[in-house]
């Protein structure tokens, strides 16, 4: 995928918009759509369901921030305390 941002129905418009297709169907729309649209869930991370699972995702992943910007996460798993700032 271009830009995972965007839309799969925006892509595709995107696309139609700069170049000329005579053969394309809904049928082949729709089944692109589809599959642009599992592409871009697969690469997202599945939501924890309980109080563990969101510490150890927490863990797992990096928080990303901006070169200018502080920022501090606090996460103690033993008293069940997540801090943004």
């Amino acid at each position: 995928m271009e830009d995972s941002c965007e839309g799969p129905r925006k892509l595709i418009h995107k696309v139609l918009r700069s170049q000329y297709f005579d053969t394309v169907t809904y049928k082949d729309i729709r089944n692109t759509s589809r599959n642009m649209h599992k592409a871009g869930s697969s690469q997202l991370l599945a939501l924890p369901r309980d109080v563990e699972e969101t510490h150890e995702a927490l863990t797992a992943v990096q928080v990303l921030k901006g070169s200018k910007e502080q920022s501090s996460l606090v996460n103690d798993s033993d008293n069940n305390i997540l801090k943004f700032s």
